[in-house]
This record gives C-alpha cells, sequence and structure tokens, in this order.
C-alpha cells in the first residue's frame, strides 16, 4: 500500500505539468478563429475567380453563337 501511494506521490505531479503543458501548448479560441477565417477568405477569393472565368468562358460562347 505504500508503494501506491509513493507512486501517485511521484506521479500526481507529473501528470498534473504534463496536463498543464498540453492545455498551454493548444490553441486559444481567437487563433482558430483567426486562422480559420483566412483559410475561408482566401477560398472565396479562389472561387470568385474561377467563377469570373467560367461567366467570361459563357460570355464568349453566346457571343460567338450570337455571330453565326
Amino acid at each position: 500500500m505504500h508503494d501506491l501511494i509513493n507512486l501517485m506521490q511521484v506521479l500526481l505531479p507529473f501528470l498534473t505539468g504534463l496536463f498543464a503543458w498540453f492545455l498551454s501548448n493548444k490553441k486559444s479560441d481567437r487563433d482558430y478563429l483567426k486562422d480559420e477565417n483566412k483559410r475561408l477568405n482566401d477560398r472565396v477569393i479562389r472561387l470568385t475567380k474561377r467563377v469570373d472565368e467560367l461567366e467570361n468562358e459563357k460570355e464568349e460562347r453566346e457571343n460567338k453563337n450570337d455571330g453565326k
């Protein structure tokens, strides 16, 4: 029984320190939201460019067909 108590006296501070280290290394919600916002804005820009390209292709096809 004393061995178990001695083991717990050693492991408890170690596990508490490990847990505290894990929590301190987590990204804060603010950092996560900042990264997610940047990723989504980049995607919106990329998709907007693609939509513009497709609209231009459509207009070119319509103008080509109107010229016949």
